[in-house]
């Protein structure tokens, strides 16, 4: 399943980043790693961008980047 796919509340685990280069970069910068939990903390009005939780840390995650990582809900 892709992360953008996650109900608000959920967590999951991150399985594989899409190989989509500065992407990919600016994901693992942030923190977004294989293996990490992340969480849909919540999701702007207009459903764009949404908002995770990863090791305590909010970050905003625009739902087409967001369809670039895989996740395994837990």
């Amino acid at each position: 399943m892709k992360l953008c796919d996650l109900k608000n509340g959920e967590e999951a685990k991150i399985l594989k980043i899409g190989n989509v280069g500065e992407l990919k970069k600016r994901l693992v910068d942030m923190g977004v790693t294989t293996g990490g939990i992340i969480k849909l903390e919540r999701v702007a009005p207009l459903g764009d961008p949404q908002e995770y939780i990863l090791k305590s840390t909010g970050i905003a995650i625009r739902k087409e980047d967001a369809s670039n990582i895989e996740v395994e809900k837990i």
